[in-house]
């Protein structure tokens, strides 16, 4: 049996950083990094362990609420009998072969050397993963996976994993963790560099410029442009949207996963159950009693997730909401202790998990494409950098590998900020330029400011200045501003969450995606009209961020005839009610 070890913090909430105001003066940082998860607190803590002052930034109260922290299922490590070559293939298969080699490549090379130097013992931010009775780590089979090579703490690994980042970085003298603080958006030089970011104080309103010489996106995902997904609120995909403003290249924005199995509780946001389950030996059960994934995959029920969500799909036809997800035939006090988290939840809600099956459906969980990185985490723009879920580096091609998300934001983020120690002490601005990846996606200009408030982070002479207040939000027309009404935003998210499940969801068909392209391209224009000369928020800024990256999801599905991955597309004389044949020529 395993032995669980506590995490670092032991709670939920990590301890208060004793990070300055935003507003309490000039602030000497070379990094700005924006985006509390995996990826961008490794590239804080790597880039302040290479002599750089870093400013990380969250748009939350509290530093771990990011879809880092909510990853349940594990992070990649390596088998006893393990290759880099045996994980490159498991990649490429779930992504349909879509991959890029050399992102692939990467991961696997360069990932367990990255877990060993970040999260296992007397490491950066040591993590208590679960070890077996002799001490050694225990390793769990997740889908599409040849071999257990899993590091899991109980079924909460994120958790475990954020708790120990989050202490390290406020421990870290070279750090300043300022939360409560949402960029708005990024900034661009004489020069078209990447400079910075505008940020709103939210608990003041008020709006500053932050200057820096490097700037890392780790921003996450953009779930919750739709209906039903795993994602918290704050993965609205605000990190793909600024830089998309100041024109950085995006690419397979078709690509979102569908996570096949969250609890479903009608009202409830849905809860993710992870992908470990079925690595434990969980079934798929239709209203029937009936176990159908093998009928359709030959993996069954560890098939990738875009061939589960969609056998899922099919089970349910018109005339279900869910289908079953049984490991009741496991020892209850095995599943107990190996997804306490998981029984728990849903003990509450009604349902005992040792003893008969659950009802679970498929929900929007990762996003596969994002603004186009190379293997050091630098964009098309210069001085801005990616790392995690906002960034597409080829790695998930058309469809993700469980558990590949966190170590992707692991590595990446590592590669990032040795990237900036580079770029820095050969002078330059980190840039690179990708004519092949391109999504389509028409650059918008970056915002007009009439106001001039910067917190330096450049190490230059204007560190020691004293930057100016803006009472308010920044506005290109210095008109008066005004609230904006809360019930408007709803509508508008409705709008937009609505329309991505119903016509940009698991199967994709052209009407449809023309009647989306219509509906978000009219959202955004609301979205960015009801902006104008109002009081920057957070929620505002949600609206208009998640408005631009649904509009550009449906147009790039639109785009692409090829039925691949995430992406299963079918003309409009097809059946939506897929067939066996269907799930297997696309798995």
């Amino acid at each position: 049996m395993p032995q669980h070890h506590e995490p670092t913090t032991g709670r939920r909430t990590a301890p208060k950083s004793p990070h300055r105001p935003l507003l309490s003066g000039a602030m000497n940082s070379t990094v700005l990094v924006i985006g509390s998860g995996i990826g961008g607190c490794t590239a804080a803590l790597r880039s302040a362990d290479l002599g750089h002052q870093v400013t990380l930034l969250t748009a939350n109260d509290d530093p771990l609420e990011s879809n880092s922290f909510w990853a349940q299922g594990g992070i990649i490590y390596k088998a006893e009998d393990d290759h880099p070559d045996y994980l490159a293939s498991d990649i490429h298969k779930a992504g349909a072969y879509k991959s890029k080699k050399s992102a692939v490549d990467k991961l696997t090379h360069d990932g367990p050397g990255c877990v060993d130097n970040f999260l296992l013992k007397d490491a950066i931010a040591e993590v208590p993963f679960d070890r077996n009775d002799d001490g050694s780590l225990a390793l769990c089979l997740e889908g599409s996976h040849n071999r257990a090579r899993i590091l899991h703490w109980r079924d909460h690994t994120g958790k475990a994993i954020m708790e120990s980042m989050i202490r390290a970085v406020v421990e870290h003298d070279s750090i300043t963790l300022l939360s409560g603080c949402t960029a708005l958006d990024l900034t661009l030089d004489d020069h078209g560099n990447c400079s910075g970011a505008i940020v709103l104080h939210s608990a003041s309103g008020n709006v500053r410029r932050i200057s820096a010489r490097f700037t890392v996106l780790a921003t996450g995902g953009c779930g919750e442009v739709y209906l039903n997904t795993s994602n918290p609120p704050c993965a609205r995909g605000d990190g793909l949207a600024m830089a998309m403003r100041i024109g950085a290249t995006v690419s397979n924005m078709e690509y979102m996963q569908f996570h096949p199995t969250t609890l479903y509780v009608p009202g409830e946001r849905r809860f993710l159950l992870t992908e470990a389950l079925r690595g434990e030996g969980a079934i798929l059960l239709n209203h029937e009693g009936h176990r159908f994934a093998p009928h359709y995959h030959p993996d069954g029920e560890l098939a990738p997730r875009d061939v589960v969500a969609r056998m899922i799909l099919s089970e349910m036809g018109d005339k279900h909401e869910h289908v079953f997800l049984d490991i009741s035939h496991r020892d209850s006090e095995w599943i107990k202790q190996r997804f306490p988290g998981i029984y728990k939840h849903c003990l509450a809600r009604g349902f005992d998990m040792t003893e008969k099956p659950i009802p679970v459906v498929p929900a929007a969980h990762y996003f596969c494409g994002g603004v186009v990185s190379d293997l050091r985490g630098r964009t098309s723009v210069p001085g801005l950098l990616v790392a995690g879920e906002v960034a597409c580096t080829g790695l998930h091609g058309a469809n993700r590998l469980a558990s590949t998300s966190l170590l992707e934001g692991l590595v990446w983020g590592n590669a990032a900020a040795e990237t900036c120690a580079e770029s820095l002490a050969a002078d330059l601005n980190c840039t690179t330029v990708h004519p092949d990846g391109a999504a389509g996606c028409l650059p918008l200009p970056p915002p007009e400011l009439t106001q001039e408030s910067v917190i330096c982070s450049s190490e230059s002479e204007s560190a020691s200045e004293e930057p100016e207040e803006i009472e308010d939000a920044e506005s290109s027309m210095g008109e008066i501003k005004t609230e904006v009404d809360p019930a408007v935003i709803k509508e508008l998210w409705t709008t937009i969450q609505t329309t991505m499940w119903t016509k940009v969801g698991i199967v994709r068909q052209k009407s449809t995606l023309d009647e989306a392209k219509v509906i978000l391209a009219d959202t955004l224009a609301a979205a960015e009209a009801l902006s104008r000369g109002k009081v920057a928020s957070n929620a505002l800024t949600g609206l208009r961020n998640g408005a631009l990256v649904a509009r550009e999801i449906a147009f790039a599905a639109a785009r692409n005839s090829e039925s691949v991955g995430t992406h299963y597309y079918i003309d409009d004389t097809t059946s939506p009610i897929l067939v066996d044949t269907d799930l297997e020529v696309h798995g």
